[in-house]
Formats: structure tokens, C-alpha cells, sequence
């Protein structure tokens, strides 16, 4: 069971984003938007986790809930994680925002890799399509260099997001006050567009 912890951002927050993303999308812009739905802002990802230990995890979180108390938050800036994912940047009460998602990392009920560990608070807005992304780089099993397609391959995939990260990259968002987060379920590929769909299995109410 594929799980995280995360703060979706009100009604009115995504409004405002989807203001400014309507008009970078009216540029012809083509990376693969992600549905409104499916934006949060997350805290801690907890790979597979089994069934079993799903209650212990949401106890878990529920006492981390009770430590930290409501942020004020916004939307502000753009960018890009090379040339797969684009991101709207998080301003605000970072250094709670940073306390809370340490907080809901180490309730984990197994070790996390470090590799799906958060690097840095945002909210993902779109992906390249599938096929104009560069395989990574390496050796075979024979030793021999593999990975990379072609340099407009590669191109064609950073062409879709440095543009709309470098239009977004002034964006400010209203604020608002993050007053919970959620415990969420990712069902891989039963979402739109192929994707993930995201079922809220529990709330936590910042009370701290």
C-alpha cells in the first residue's frame, strides 16, 4: 500500500494557480498537466507499507498532529526537477513546515529511502510526457554505456517545462493557513490521464 502525508491547499488557493496556469497554457505549452485534485503539498512519502500497520501509522501521525499547531502558507515561484517534473514553490512558515514533515517522516512504521525522501516543499503542477524524457545515464551488465536518447529528444522534454517554470517563476499565490493534513492512499494508474489517484484515508487537525 503506497502512502504519504500531505497538505492539500483550499479551493481558493487553486483558483488563483489555475488563473496563471490557464495563461501559460494559452502559450501552447504541452507537458502533461496534473488535475487540480491531485495537487498537495507533501510532507512525508512512505514507499509500501503494510495494511497491517496502517493504524499505527495514522496513531502515529495523530500524536505528531497534536506537537504542531497551524502555518500560514503560500504559493510563490516555479521550477523544475530536470526535465521530468514541474513544481510551484511553497512560502511561508517554512522552518514549521520543515518541523512537521520531519515529524511525519520519523512516524513512519518502516524505513523510508532516502531516495523518496521530500527534497524541498512543493507543489507538483505538471510531468513530460511520456517518451520525451532521457533515459538515465549508466553501464549495461556488459559494461558498455547505455542510456540518453538523442540531444532534441532531451531538448523536446526540457522544452515543455523551462518555459512555463521561467513564466510561473514570479507567480505569488494568496496566503491561507494550513490548519491540517492528511493521510493518503496512491492507487497508481487508476487516476486521470493514467495517473495515480489519490484517496484520503484519514485527516489530522493541527492542534498543537
Amino acid at each position: 500500500m503506497r502512502l504519504f502525508a500531505a497538505i492539500f491547499p483550499p479551493d481558493e488557493v487553486l483558483d488563483h494557480l489555475d488563473l496563471a496556469i490557464h495563461g501559460v497554457r494559452s502559450n501552447g505549452v504541452s507537458p502533461r498537466w496534473m488535475p487540480r485534485e491531485t495537487q498537495h503539498v507533501t510532507l512525508a512519502f512512505y514507499a509500501d507499507v503494510p495494511e497491517g500497520t496502517v493504524d499505527e501509522l495514522s496513531e502515529g501521525l495523530a500524536v505528531v498532529a497534536g506537537k504542531h499547531g497551524p502555518l500560514d502558507l503560500r504559493l510563490r515561484g516555479a521550477g523544475s526537477f530536470g526535465s521530468r517534473v514541474l513544481w510551484i514553490g511553497v512560502d511561508g512558515e517554512l522552518s514549521p513546515l520543515r518541523n512537521l514533515a520531519a515529524d511525519c517522516l520519523d512516524a513512519s512504521v518502516r524505513e523510508v529511502p532516502d531516495d523518496v525522501k521530500p527534497h524541498r516543499p512543493h507543489l507538483t503542477i505538471a510531468r513530460a510526457r511520456a517518451g520525451q524524457v532521457r533515459p538515465p545515464r549508466g553501464r549495461d551488465r556488459w559494461g558498455k554505456a547505455r542510456g540518453g536518447r538523442s540531444g532534441a529528444d532531451f531538448s523536446d522534454a526540457r522544452s515543455q517545462l523551462d518555459p512555463v517554470a521561467h513564466a510561473l517563476s514570479v507567480y505569488a499565490g494568496p496566503a491561507w493557513t494550513a490548519e491540517s493534513f492528511a493521510l493518503v492512499e496512491s492507487l497508481p494508474g487508476e487516476g486521470p490521464q493514467g495517473g495515480s489517484l489519490y484517496r484520503i484515508r484519514e485527516h489530522f487537525e493541527l492542534r498543537g
